[in-house]
Order: C-alpha cells, then sequence, then structure tokens
C-alpha cells in the first residue's frame, strides 16, 4: 500500500499540533475513528473524510449555453484519512502524520521537519535503481526541473549540475524490499509503497526514523551538504531579521518567489495569497502579488513573526483547494550575508553555504581569464541603456548586434547572437549592475548563443553573414568555423574597484561557472570584462534592454 508520511519537528509535544483544526472538523466532514480494545504499542489518532462533495468549476462553464438535467447532482466528492502516531526513540517522543486522499491538506505544515523525505529516500534507495530528481538552481532566479527515467539508472545519468542545483524529491526502488518496494522522497514528505497493516505502523514509523538519521546518504549523495541547514537560533533571528528586512523594504535584487513542490503545485489554476480576511487572487505566485497584497490591502507587517501568518493556498479548475494554507515563508528565496558568511533561504530553511564550498567556488572564478585590453570597451553612464552604450561603442571595432535575432528554425525562440562582436572575434554579452537575476539572463544568452553556433549551420550562416559584411577580411568559414579562434566575453558594468571576479554575487558565481564550463566544451574560450562605471549605478536596472 502506497502511504504519505510526514515527521514533525522537535516543537510539537502533543497531537493538536499537528492538524489544522479549520480543516479537521465536521463541517468538512472530518471524524475522529475510535480504536478497537486491541493495544497497540504506540500512541495515535485516526481522522477520516467521509464523502465531502462539491460542484465541479466547469459546470458553470457548461450551463451558460447548455441545458444540463439532475445538474445538482453533479459533485465532486472527496474521501481522506489522516493517521496521527507517537513514537519513542531512545526516549524521545517523535510525532508522525500519514495520510491518504487529501488528507495532506489538513496536517499543519508549518511544523513539519525540513529534508526529512529527502534524507530517508537518499538513505534508503538503490543507488543503481533511482527514478527521477526534481531539482531547483540556487540563485535568486529560480529554474526548478524534474528528470525522470522509465528504467533505474545511476546517478551521472540524470546529467544534473549538483554544484548549483539543489534536490527537491528523489524517487527509485528501495535497496530492501521488506521495507518498500518503491520509495519517493520530498523536502517535507516521504511516499512509500510498502506491505504494510495499522498495527505495524508504529514498527514503520521507528523504521523510517532511523533512516532519516542516518548518515550514509553520504557516501554516494554527500554533495547535498555543500550548502548546509542552520538552526542556531540566534543567527537565524538574525537572518530572519534580514528577511523581513529585504520585504519591507520591497527589495527585488536578492529576494524571489518560487513554488516549494512542483508536484503538489503543477495542479494549480490559480493561487490566493492572504492574511486573515485580507486576500489578492493571482495565476502565479510573484514579489509584485506580495507586495500588492501588503501595500493595496493595508496589511499589518511590523516583525519577522508575521512572515509565516501571509498564507498562500493553490486551486484546481474546479475552484477546490488542492494544496494546504502554506506559509509564505516556503515560497521565498533570499540570500544574505553575516559575519562574512553566505546564507540562503529557501524552503523554509536557512542554509549556510560551506566555506570549503566558497572557497573552491572563488579560486574556480579566479581561473577564468578577464580581457586584458583595460580599454576594451568604454565607460558607462549612471543612467544609460544598455541599447545606447551599445551602439556607440567603436564602429571600426565592433560591430552592434544588440536587437538582431535570430529567428531559429522550426520554433518560436528568437536568439540574440550577442551585443558586440569585435574585429578580433569577442563575442560580447553586456549587462549593467551586478544583480543576481539579471546575470542569470546574461550567462544563458551566453551559452545558448555558442551552443547554436556550434550545432546549427543556418544560425552559422547567419553569424559568418553579418561577420563577413563587416569584417570581410576577417576568416569566417561556415563548414570550418574558427571556435578556436573565438571569446565569449561576459561585460558587467561595476562601481565597485574590485576584481570582477570578486564582487559578483556568489550564487551567481556558481552559475557563471556553469555556463562557462559548457562553452568551454565547444572549443571557445570565455572571459569576463568589467565595464567602468561613471559615478554608480542606481539600485534599479531603469533603462535596461533584456
Amino acid at each position: 500500500m502506497k502511504l504519505s508520511y510526514y515527521l514533525f519537528n522537535e516543537n510539537v509535544r502533543n497531537f493538536n499540533q499537528l492538524i489544522l483544526p479549520n480543516k479537521v472538523n465536521e463541517e468538512n466532514n472530518y471524524f475522529e475513528l475510535q480504536p478497537t480494545e486491541v493495544e497497540r504499542d504506540f500512541e495515535f489518532k485516526v481522522f477520516i473524510q467521509r464523502n465531502r462533495s462539491k460542484e465541479p468549476k466547469w459546470i458553470t462553464f457548461l450551463e451558460r449555453d447548455l441545458q444540463i438535467p439532475n445538474r445538482d447532482e453533479i459533485k465532486n466528492t472527496v474521501n481522506s484519512f489522516v493517521i496521527l502516531v507517537k513514537v519513542l526513540k531512545d526516549n524521545i517522543p517523535y510525532f508522525f502524520a500519514i495520510t491518504g486522499g487529501f488528507g495532506f491538506t489538513a496536517i499543519n505544515k508549518n511544523n513539519l521537519e525540513n529534508n526529512f523525505g529527502l534524507k530517508v529516500a537518499l538513505n534508503s534507495i538503490d543507488t543503481k535503481e533511482l527514478k527521477a530528481f526534481d531539482v531547483r538552481n540556487i540563485d535568486l532566479k529560480t529554474r526548478q526541473k524534474r528528470v525522470l527515467f522509465n528504467k533505474g539508472s545511476e546517478i551521472g545519468e540524470f546529467d544534473l549540475d549538483f554544484e548549483q542545483d539543489l534536490i527537491n524529491l528523489v524517487s527509485g526502488k528501495s535497496r530492501d524490499q521488506e521495507f518498500g518496494s518503491s520509495v519517493r522522497g520530498s523536502t517535507s514528505s516521504l511516499s512509500l509503497n510498502s506491505d504494510i497493516t495499522f498495527s505495524r505502523l508504529g514498527e514503520k514509523c521507528l523504521q523510517i526514523l532511523g533512516l532519516y538519521l542516518s548518515e550514509e546518504y553520504k557516501e554516494n549523495f554527500g554533495f547535498i551538504d555543500n550548502v548546509k541547514i542552520i538552526k542556531d537560533p540566534e543567527i537565524v533571528n538574525v537572518l530572519n531579521e534580514n528577511l523581513f528586512t529585504a520585504i519591507r523594504n520591497r527589495q527585488g535584487d536578492n529576494l524571489s518567489l518560487a513554488y516549494p513542490d512542483m508536484i503538489e503545485y503543477e495542479r494549480c489554476s490559480s493561487y490566493q495569497i492572504k492574511r486573515g480576511y485580507r486576500k489578492t487572487d493571482t495565476t502565479e505566485v510573484t514579489l509584485e502579488d506580495l507586495y500588492a497584497l501588503l501595500d493595496d490591502q493595508n496589511v499589518r507587517f511590523d516583525s519577522p513573526q508575521d512572515i509565516e501568518k501571509i498564507k498562500i493556498i493553490g486551486f484546481d479548475d474546479a475552484n477546490s483547494p488542492v494544496t494546504t494554507s502554506v506559509s509564505l515563508n516556503h515560497f521565498l528565496i533570499y540570500q544574505t550575508e553575516h559575519d562574512q558568511d553566505t546564507y540562503i533561504f529557501s524552503l523554509n530553511n536557512w542554509y549556510k553555504i560551506d566555506t570549503n564550498y566558497i572557497a573552491r567556488i572563488d579560486n574556480e572564478m579566479m581561473e577564468v581569464p578577464l580581457v586584458e585590453n583595460d580599454n576594451f570597451l568604454t565607460v558607462i553612464q549612471p543612467n544609460e541603456s544598455e541599447g545606447s552604450y551599445n551602439e556607440r561603442q567603436d564602429p571600426e571595432y565592433f560591430l552592434c548586434l544588440d536587437k538582431r535575432n535570430f529567428h531559429v528554425t522550426n520554433t518560436r525562440s528568437k536568439i540574440e547572437v550577442c551585443d558586440l562582436l569585435s574585429k578580433d572575434k569577442h563575442f560580447v554579452c553586456v549587462k549593467k549592475g551586478t544583480r543576481s537575476a539579471t546575470l542569470s539572463h546574461l550567462f544563458a544568452q551566453g551559452s545558448v548563443s555558442m551552443v547554436l553556433l556550434k550545432d546549427s549551420s543556418d544560425y552559422r550562416q547567419y553569424v559568418v553573414s553579418q561577420a563577413t559584411q563587416k569584417f570581410p577580411e576577417e576568416n569566417y568559414s561556415i563548414e570550418n568555423f574558427p571556435y578556436n579562434e573565438c571569446t565569449l566575453v561576459y561585460a558587467i558594468s561595476s562601481a565597485n574597484s574590485s576584481d570582477i571576479r570578486t564582487t559578483l554575487p556568489f550564487f551567481s558565481k556558481v552559475n557563471l561557472l556553469h555556463h562557462v564550463s559548457l562553452i568551454r566544451r565547444l572549443g571557445i574560450k570565455v572571459a569576463l570584462y568589467k565595464i567602468p562605471v561613471h559615478g554608480e549605478i542606481g539600485d534599479t536596472d531603469e533603462g535596461e534592454e533584456l
């Protein structure tokens, strides 16, 4: 039987803290089941939701133009259960919830143990029988993706970059068939298909707990410790204050939102962000929606504790909730510094970036060469747009390709080769400032263009035609393109006098190195150039051409 298991954190002291009272009540057709007289070796409570019905949202779409016989009899019906379990290990109480149907919407996710399902799965799955990974990159411009195989595979076959990706979910075949046949673990839950009876749930929870506490995962998945969860209350309090201040000041630089669970939230067609009776409805959850709630609805926001009081619910096409009422904490992505250490807030956790990991990334950054010519590009003015800056570069040395997009065959994609192409075959991509989110776009722009240059003869022909018109004496050939003579240059403006390789945000460095590696595999060189700034660039990217 496949069941979903949840482990609660040390803040929980009793069963009442495990469930949401506004969900588990008679009004929602929830009833507590009474146990038989047979004694169990664990404490438990069981609630079932019986025949809860609701009119489907699509019926209003049809009834405007069609006659629907027995309309009132058309209902969506839900049956669910929630089992609450308490077990003891070394005289320490641990609380679990086990759910079926939509029972997961009734548990208090704010009290869940973070990374529970993930650690159990990594400690129990056969390393040669991995089936799927969900990952998100550790950057403010968050990319989430899922990679699945129809047959069990080893981790190297997934072609994931664990230097810049956090694992959200892993699934595969259990190496111990007595534990279960298939395992899927996310940051908050464990889905386990096993031969189980109710009387053995206490034993199963203890078995799961042992796997959660084990560090066996480090042998094959030690890279997940590159970022470590921080639980020191003094540090967490300081970091929470930083996060609160960023939201209160309506920041956008080091702050963003991302869905906490791809599987759960992919079923949503709309969302509601609310605090108390104040709410805003949206089809996507964005910072703009959050700030609109705070500004337009005059929502109280006076301390870090107010963050978790803002809730987000996902709804399906029938306007029925398909997620629990989840605190804003679970959606926030934020990067900050404290005592010379780098931290990121993601999936309701504070992570400290391992110092050895930081040192290695910094060393690899210093191996990315700089353009040797200090006057390679001119000084940029504080409020100058990228477009006007690109257009006024030396026309004898540069061909301006800014906004000249190539339409990729058989797709809707339009690709900009680069902003500036030099006589010496520098493909220059320009970006104002060092904001992490906009740098992600810059780095991807460069690598995508270079991959197309290598793989697409149509793209290569376009580049050659543009280049030979401007520089007819240079060596360009569609069939024998001089890749080894080419350099992709990321040109980034900064008023900071330090080396650009040291001033980029940490996660931008990780992202950059990923794209550098991709481009170098093509036989194309990569370099950085810091555009000098006349004065300082403001906090916004006003006038920026994306």
